[in-house]
């Protein structure tokens, strides 16, 4: 599916260093002002000693759905989801009984809620740790927004720039994503039925990809005048951290000025704006009386 046109809210500083060192630049989770995105608060939606109280119907159902599966899990557990596994096979009924023992005796079927505590919020704590590994790039679908014109370009004064990404030289912006708006940040699993099959059977590194995936594109209610997509790279595997990248030219085809933008700054950065790509297209932002903004070309 094709992008939407993308836009990219500056401050005059941030406008200056962009086209003038033709680089993007990208932040790194912890540097966001909104410090609980790019973040997981918790292994399930609901609280630990709820999602326990399910946890023994979840693994015992994990396992009868796939009795001739070979488990991923870890060797120790293993075998124990081997031998659960031939029991269950020989004998179905059987189901209903292991998930009775388990809920009488939870201390010993590793099921406490203390250790259960402490290995969740130790998985927690390594998934975010995890995403400070990301480098990502915001951009929004709104080049109009009067709350964006004022938080991201510095109360009017800044720019905006559209980015057309390159088909041509198959460039990395042409991996932007939705922002998908909630009413609270992702748990690691939707479900604990989730969190059993996906332990026991479940693909562990396209798990880890699919559960970034989902924390990283995703963001509170309160953030949707945004209309965001983002860009999110991780580093590989022995790469220099980096907090810029560089873009094409021609991927920069418009550039929106602020409308409380001085003279002597548009002077500026117009003419840096087109000695980075001469086919640029400029426009001067005005605002009615009612806050709404339009554009005429310059």
């Amino acid at each position: 599916m094709p992008l939407p046109p993308l836009y990219k809210y500056l401050s005059v500083e941030g406008a200056k260093l962009t086209l003038g060192n033709q680089c993007f630049r990208f932040a790194k989770p912890s540097q966001y002002d909104d410090l609980e995105d790019m973040t997981v608060q918790g292994l399930f939606p609901d609280k630990l000693e709820k999602a326990l109280a399910t946890m023994p119907d979840g693994f015992v159902d994990a396992i009868m759905a796939n009795l001739y599966a070979p488990p991923t899990c870890a060797s120790g557990q293993r075998l124990t989801v081997v031998k659960l596994q031939t029991m269950f096979r020989a004998d179905p009924g059987l189901g209903p009984i292991v998930k009775a023992g388990l809920k009488k005796d939870p201390e010993k079927a590793g099921l406490g809620i203390e250790a259960w505590k402490t290995r969740s919020e130790a998985f927690v704590n390594e998934t975010n740790a995890f995403m400070q590994n990301y480098r990502v790039f915001c951009v929004t679908t709104d080049k109009a927004s009067e709350r964006m014109w004022k938080d991201y370009a510095k109360e009017h004064q800044g720019i905006a720039l559209r980015i057309t990404p390159s088909v041509e030289k198959a460039s990395k912006y042409l991996k932007f994503a939705p922002v998908t708006y909630q009413e609270k940040r992702p748990p690691i699993f939707a479900k604990v039925a989730d969190f059993a099959a996906e332990s026991l059977f479940g693909n562990q590194t396209e798990r880890a990809r699919t559960v970034l995936e989902g924390i990283i594109y995703a963001k509170t209610n309160a953030y949707r005048f945004e209309n965001e997509y983002r860009l999110a790279i991780p580093l590989g595997e022995g790469e220099e951290d980096y907090r810029t990248q560089p873009f094409h030219p021609e991927e920069i085809t418009e550039l929106y000025l602020g409308a409380a933008m001085t003279d002597a700054d548009k002077q500026e950065i117009v003419a840096t704006a087109k000695a980075l790509n001469p086919a640029i297209a400029v426009f001067q932002a005005k605002q009615d009386q009612e806050g709404r903004i339009s554009f005429d070309a310059v």
